[in-house]
């Protein structure tokens, strides 16, 4: 898996600091300057947990990381204590957002994708397919389940905590259910779970769903159908049978009662009432909207006689102001307050126009009071003729419900005569002729269900040979799988070759490395030596060695990873590989380790990520023509300035 990270960005309380990465990265300087933290915080984006120290205590917020998975950049982001992560990616401007639990499974949060966590989701944008490998590995039956980025993540970033203590999880200390996890991992990188063994593995899973599908769901309707006291297909058969006669007998006394009945000529009455009921409606809906319409008249014509009153009002008021300033001498503009200039006699001072005269105002006034007065007694007049109209209809609408009533009554007692005779003598006939139409129905589908059982059980015990078959295949493709040693030999080689370019103290170019395919434990051996004076991590003298030896096994994974073309992600966090290590005493051993890490960044492991974190820096040769980006970090100076570039304290 092609997986890139680019920034780290971490939001405090005071500031937001962005952490760029390299493909060679190394952070090195002073303790409590958070060079672990940064490694710690990448795997807490990537749905790990988080230890907060008193700093992160007081003032972490949030983080968020943007990677590349194979060519998909996407930014994923958690705040502080949440088991969920926000997950963005996609073209600019048009990305896709998404909430998704960081561990814990609560079903699937992208429709048809099966992605339920953050480990799906990394999965399904690389568009890889994880490996699935059985939960038990006691039972052949067992289900199966996907490999989880976390699991392979062991083999990608070495933390300070368990560098010199925990192998990969693969010793025999370690949680089962993690040495488990951890030995599938090999497996898949190994080549294991290769294109045939994952065929096997998914058709497998897919004829046991299948197969148990079919036998539940066979299983429950047999139960419901015994539950309803129906329990063979035969009994129900002769029930049917049973009730058909019981059926026909009735369907016959109904026929002969029809021919006994005899007719009124009540039809021809309920026929009148009905079509009267009918006109009544129709004019009942006639003065409904005639109603309607004469209100809408009202409210229309009474709007408009108010807003004529408003006018007159509005007028009159204006003359009056008009009749109260004509007397005004004004001298200054009322408006800025600045003198007025002399103006003509019969000229207003104020605006420059001419004042009408005294005889034209005068009639103005008389003439718009006049129609005024006329269009509001029109409009008056208009209103009363339409509310007398609505009050007649009114009238006219109650006595046209009150006939309709009277009308569905007479109907309704005219069919209840009409009906009484013929419903009398036939009503429990036709009712039982339903209820044993109703059973026999039932029973039919009854043993239409019987016969879906046994097609059920019929092809769930297909599938259970299919699925012996498979199972048998599978196995047999595993073992084919594990006697292809070719890749754990080359796993040894590689290892023994990184001890020894790494200047592990003991290890030399004759000794002999043996990965066991059941524990994949690796243990170094002398060349001709005794089985007993082997080397491995449980046995190393001090924890410096256990540091290099994790280290070089690792970096072993990651080339024989890039050769089988493995799920794991090519990026490796080694926090500390000088660990228990003095550079300065030890100075071979800390140039060695990084000449080695230089030298596989430049040919096995071009494409791979290196992020180093340490307490020196040790510079690639320049004839490696390597560029590494560093970050020198101390707890109180602000050239080299700690994680958090404001807080100073424990």
């Amino acid at each position: 898996m092609n997986f890139r990270i680019k920034t780290l960005t971490l939001v405090f309380k005071r500031s937001t600091e962005v952490i760029q990465f390299d493909r060679i990265s190394y952070f090195f300087g002073q303790m409590g300057a958070g060079k672990s933290s940064i490694a710690q915080l990448i795997d807490y984006c990537l749905g790990g947990d988080l230890d907060l120290t008193p700093a992160f205590q007081q003032e972490f917020v949030a983080a968020a990381l943007l990677i590349n998975v194979n060519g998909t950049e996407t930014t994923i982001d958690r705040q502080r204590g949440s088991d969920n992560v926000v997950a963005v990616w996609g073209e600019s401007g048009n990305e896709n957002t998404l909430l998704l639990p960081a561990r814990v499974a609560g079903g699937e949060v992208l429709a048809g994708t099966d992605v339920e966590v953050l480990s799906d989701f990394i999965f399904y944008i690389a568009g890889i397919t994880p490996p699935r490998v059985r939960k038990s590995k006691s039972s052949e039956d067992s289900a199966l389940v996907r490999l989880s980025l976390r699991d392979y993540l062991w083999y990608c970033y070495l933390d300070q905590d368990t560098i010199d203590s925990s192998f990969f999880n693969l010793e025999i200390e370690a949680n089962n259910f993690k040495r488990l996890k951890s030995r599938d991992v090999l497996r898949s990188i190994l080549g294991y779970h290769q294109e045939a063994v994952a065929q096997l593995e998914s058709e497998l899973l897919r004829v046991r769903d299948l197969k148990n599908q079919m036998r539940s769901g066979a299983v429950l309707l047999r139960e419901t159908l015994t539950n309803n006291g129906i329990t063979s297909q035969e009994e129900t058969k002769e029930k049917v049978e049973q009730l058909g006669r019981n059926l026909d007998d009735v369907r016959k006394r109904i026929s002969s009662l029809q021919f006994e009945v005899k007719r009124t000529d009540v039809p021809h009455i309920v026929d009148s009432l009905k079509d009267e009921g009918r006109q009544l409606a129709r004019d009942i809906d006639a003065t409904r909207e005639g109603i309607e319409a004469l209100n809408q008249l009202i409210d229309t014509n009474a709007a408009h006689l108010n807003e004529i009153k408003s006018l007159k009002i509005k007028y009159q008021r204006g003359l009056s102001a008009r009749y109260v300033l004509s007397n005004v001498q004004f001298e200054s503009c009322p408006r800025c307050a600045q003198t007025l200039p002399a103006r003509p006699v019969g000229v207003c001072p104020v605006c420059d126009q001419n004042e009408p005269t005294a005889e034209t105002s005068k009639i103005d006034v008389a003439l718009i009071q006049r129609d005024a007065d006329s269009r509001i007694s029109e409009l008056a007049e208009i209103l009363q003729n339409y509310e007398l109209q609505v009050k007649q209809l009114y009238r006219s609408y109650d006595e046209q419900l009150a006939r309709k009533r009277l009308v569905d009554g007479k109907i309704t007692e005219e069919m209840k005569r009409y009906d009484s005779a013929y419903l009398a003598t036939i009503l429990e006939f036709e009712r039982r002729r339903f209820e044993l139409e109703q059973m026999i129905s039932g029973l039919n589908r009854s043993v239409l269900l019987f016969k879906k059982v046994d097609e059920q059980l019929a092809r769930a015990d297909q599938l259970e040979v299919k699925e012996k078959g498979i199972r048998e295949s599978l196995k047999e493709a595993r073992i084919a799988a594990e006697k292809d040693v070719q890749n754990i030999r080359k796993l040894e080689r590689y290892f023994l070759d990184y001890l020894i370019q790494a200047g592990v103290p003991g290890i030399q170019n004759e000794d002999k490395v043996n990965v066991s395919t059941s524990t994949f434990l690796p243990l170094v051996a002398p060349n001709g030596g005794d089985d007993v004076a082997v080397t491995s991590f449980s046995n190393l003298s001090s924890g410096g060695k256990k540091v290099l030896f994790k280290c070089c096994f690792s970096l072993a994974i990651h080339r024989l990873a890039v050769e089988t073309k493995a799920s794991l992600p090519n990026f490796l966090i080694i926090d500390s590989p000088m660990k228990n290590i003095s550079e300065r005493e030890n100075e071979d051993a800390f140039r060695q380790f990084h000449n080695l890490v230089y030298k596989l960044a430049t040919t096995d492991l071009a494409n791979t990520q290196f992020i180093l974190i340490d307490k020196e820096y040790c510079e690639p040769d320049e004839s490696l023509d390597l560029y590494v980006l560093t970050r020198h970090m101390t707890p109180n100076n602000d050239e080299f300035p700690p994680l958090i570039s404001y807080y100073r304290g424990h």
